[in-house]
């Protein structure tokens, strides 16, 4: 173990930088997981609605998923 010799030293800083770094990828691998799953869901809706309707869903998914982004609500 690192600590088992004595105190382990850590940099606040660096462990506030890399806490912020990791909120960014999860952030954008949310975004990430969000936009497939519209995507997906526009494939299976085709069949059901036709393409205009499904486009337009995805569409209107996009819109609102970048609104949520920009106000970091995502």
């Amino acid at each position: 173990m690192a600590g088992a010799h004595g105190p382990v030293v850590v940099d606040k800083k660096l462990v506030k930088e890399h806490a912020e770094g990791w909120h960014a990828f999860t952030r954008f691998t949310t975004i990430g997981v969000i936009a497939v799953v519209l995507f997906l869901l526009m494939m299976l809706l085709h069949f059901f609605v036709g393409w205009g309707y499904a486009v337009l869903f995805m569409l209107v998914g996009y819109v609102v998923l970048t609104i949520a982004a920009l106000l970091g609500k995502v």
